[in-house]
């Protein structure tokens, strides 16, 4: 008897052990792949030729429970088991699971033989995000470049972007990357990528755009007709980015336009307003004006 030999049947008194590899063990299904949240199973067996020593099993990875025993096929050779239960996550993607089945040898030494499988776990998009380009705040009318990423298995096979329009959502296109024009972009958008298995959305993102004064107003308080020499408040409103850093009020005059005052708010005597005016919002990137306006001066006379 050489003392490398392994054992290969049981005798109930004794154990003989001929000169053979010990056999590998068989992983049951041979092949892993289920989408992820779905509970597995991987079964391990290996032959047990000597009861009093049967081999050891091991897993490479411990994803979950672990529960072995010793069974007698119907021919009465003992087969030892491993069952590795998991729920499949898409952190197991890819992973190598092996199981390693140790024999003792006559002479007290070991041999080890392993099986492995990779595990092709499906998911639905995750850390679906959204860069853009150029960042920060862009002018008007500069050409903004969206790009939607996202990791998912299968690969993402169609992407969607979206643009808040109050309560709604309204599609402003398709495709991992979006080429758009900084003014047509509402204050925030997200995209949402898909494939066979669902679906996974980014956050939203706001892009900022800078331009220049829009929608200049005047309002006049109080409205409507007044007499001669009451107090009236002009204001002028304008929306900007960045915001408006000064206001400057004029009176047409024919072809002539004179300074009347600067200021959000003028102060002004209806007396004083002897033709229409209007008032003009500036920022750095440029001016906006209002349309003309008029005060209705009712003259008193004596």
């Amino acid at each position: 008897m050489k003392s490398n030999d392994y054992c290969l049947f049981i005798d109930w008194s004794k154990c003989t052990f001929p000169p053979d590899v010990p056999p590998t063990p068989t992983l049951t299904p041979s092949t892993l792949k289920v989408e992820e949240g779905t509970s597995v199973s991987l079964k391990c067996s290996a032959p047990a030729p000597c009861l009093s020593h049967p081999p050891a099993l091991t897993w490479s990875s411990s994803l979950g429970h672990i529960q072995e025993s010793l069974q007698e096929n119907l021919d009465r050779t003992q087969v030892q088991t491993s069952v590795l239960t998991f729920t499949a996550s898409h952190l197991h993607h890819g992973k190598e699971i092996s199981c390693t089945a140790v024999y003792n040898k006559q002479d007290g030494s070991t041999q080890s033989v392993s099986t492995s499988l990779k595990v092709d776990i499906s998911d639905p998009p995750k850390n679906t995000t959204v860069s853009v380009r150029p960042s920060g705040p862009v002018p008007e009318n500069s050409r903004v470049t969206l790009t939607c990423s996202s990791t998912a298995n299968p690969a993402v096979r169609s992407y969607t972007w979206y643009r808040a329009d109050g309560d709604q959502e309204v599609v402003m296109g398709t495709g991992k990357v979006l080429d758009i024009t900084a003014s047509d972009v509402s204050a925030t958008f997200s995209c949402k990528a898909e494939n066979d298995v669902g679906a996974g959305r980014s956050n939203t993102r706001k892009i900022e755009v800078q331009y220049s004064p829009k929608h200049t107003t005047v309002s006049v308080s109080p409205s409507g007709p007044v007499p001669e020499d009451t107090d009236v408040t002009l204001t002028c409103s304008s929306t900007a980015n960045p915001a408006v850093k000064n206001y400057t009020w004029y009176r047409a005059d024919g072809g002539l336009e004179t300074l009347i005052g600067t200021g959000h708010v003028l102060n002004i005597k209806a007396s004083k307003v002897i033709g229409p005016f209007f008032c003009q919002a500036e920022n750095v990137l440029g001016a906006g004006r209002s349309n003309i306006s008029e005060i209705d001066v009712q003259c008193m006379y004596q």
